[in-house]
Order: structure tokens, then C-alpha cells, then sequence
């Protein structure tokens, strides 16, 4: 059974503040964070009257807890939310989140499009495989909310989509999505800086903010990954 170490919820630190130690403050902290829930289970319980409960499936909670029969037993816990995206506070890598959280740094890389393993203060991070699934003939954002346990508002936010429209063939974030990390530009700040500052390239600044040259703008916002 799985025994994820909880994560709490870090507030973005200012760049004044954290410039010294290396990290940045995120200008996006206010999306809320799917976190673990446990329970204890009771006699007489069973995963279909769980699964019933907490709106989930038996499949989902067997994968959850690792569990290979559905036979559960009284007085052990069992996960019925897992954690699905993390905000990065002081003294995370994604080193200690893979161990925390029993994947790999290769998958927290890939799952969040990252080139290299810096991370920030205050950046979202997914710590489950995001689920993208291809639209149907039929498929409708309200069909495929409830069938994911999620909000029409979630998934057109995951997927940047300004209406509700979508189309067959069409690939969607069913869970969160990989977030872009931004900074905003301060005063004194070169892409020369900000590259050494967070391991990127100038080259890699340019091309991620579709810049033509080297100027930069006190107040610009700029992706870093």
C-alpha cells in the first residue's frame, strides 16, 4: 500500500528574497493542489462501497494502493485521493520529490517538460503522469468532466481553451496539465543573467518567448521552461 509523504503548499516568495538562495517566486501560486487522502478502513467496507463514496472507481483505488485482489481489511488505510501536482518550497529537488512520491527524476521531467532539473520556489509541479486522452464522435466537455471526476471549467483551463467547443481527433489534458514557469523581469536583469541565474540558455529564453533580440523589459514576464 502506498505511504505518500504529504506535501504542503508553499507561498511564492518575492525575487528580492529568494535571488540569494537561488531560487525564484512563481507568478502563478494560486491554482489549488489535488492532495492525499487517507482513510482507515472499517469493517464491513468493501472497494465498491469506497469506490461509491468517494466518487472514484474500483480499478483506480486498487491502483492507488497497489492492491493485486480486491479483498481490503479492517483497521489498515487505504488512499482515496492521491496527489496528483505539488507546490516546490524550500529545500525540494526533484530528487526528494521522486523519492517522496516513489517515481522517477526522468518522469517528473518529462511529465513537466523540463530540460533541466532546476526547479523554484513556488512552482506547480506534477507529480502523477497527466492523463490525455483523443476526443470521439460524440465527446463533449460536459461527458468527459464527469467521466474524469473533473470540472468543464478544469479541462478548458488545462487545455487553454476559450470555449466549448472541441473536436475529434482532438488531444486533451483530462488532469492537470504541465504548467510553463514564469518570472517577472527586474530591474538590472539581462537574458544573459536570467540564464546563468536558472540554468537555461539565451538561446532556449528566446525561442520559449518568441524574442527577435536580447532586449528585455522591467515588468516583462518570461517562461522558463
Amino acid at each position: 500500500m502506498k505511504k505518500h509523504q504529504k506535501i504542503a503548499l508553499a507561498l511564492a516568495l518575492s525575487l528580492g528574497l529568494t535571488g540569494a538562495l537561488g531560487f525564484s517566486s512563481h507568478d502563478n501560486v494560486s491554482a489549488s493542489t489535488n492532495t492525499q487522502e487517507e482513510i482507515v478502513i472499517k469493517k464491513g467496507d468493501t472497494l465498491y462501497s469506497l469506490s461509491k463514496k468517494y466518487d472514484i472507481t474500483v480499478e483506480e483505488l486498487k491502483k492507488m494502493n497497489n492492491l493485486t485482489s480486491s479483498k481490503i481489511i479492517a483497521g489498515e488505510k487505504l488512499v482515496v485521493k492521491e496527489t496528483i501536482e505539488v507546490i516546490v518550497k524550500k529545500g525540494d529537488t526533484l530528487y526528494s520529490l521522486s523519492k517522496a512520491f516513489k517515481t522517477s527524476v526522468a518522469d517528473l521531467k518529462d511529465w513537466n517538460k523540463l530540460s533541466t532539473d532546476t526547479i523554484y520556489i513556488g512552482q506547480k509541479l506534477l507529480v502523477k503522469a497527466p492523463v490525455i486522452i483523443t476526443v470521439k464522435k460524440g465527446d463533449t466537455l460536459y461527458a468527459l468532466a464527469n467521466s474524469h471526476h473533473t470540472t468543464i471549467a478544469n479541462i478548458k483551463s488545462w487545455n487553454k481553451l476559450t470555449s466549448d467547443t472541441i473536436l475529434v481527433g482532438q488531444k486533451l489534458y483530462v488532469t492537470p496539465a504541465p504548467e510553463s514557469f514564469t518570472i517577472t523581469v527586474v530591474k538590472g536583469d539581462t537574458l544573459y543573467s536570467i540564464a546563468k541565474k536558472y540554468g537555461t540558455t539565451v538561446k532556449s529564453l528566446k525561442e520559449l518567448n518568441k524574442l527577435a533580440t536580447n532586449t528585455i523589459y522591467i515588468g516583462q514576464k518570461l517562461k522558463l521552461n
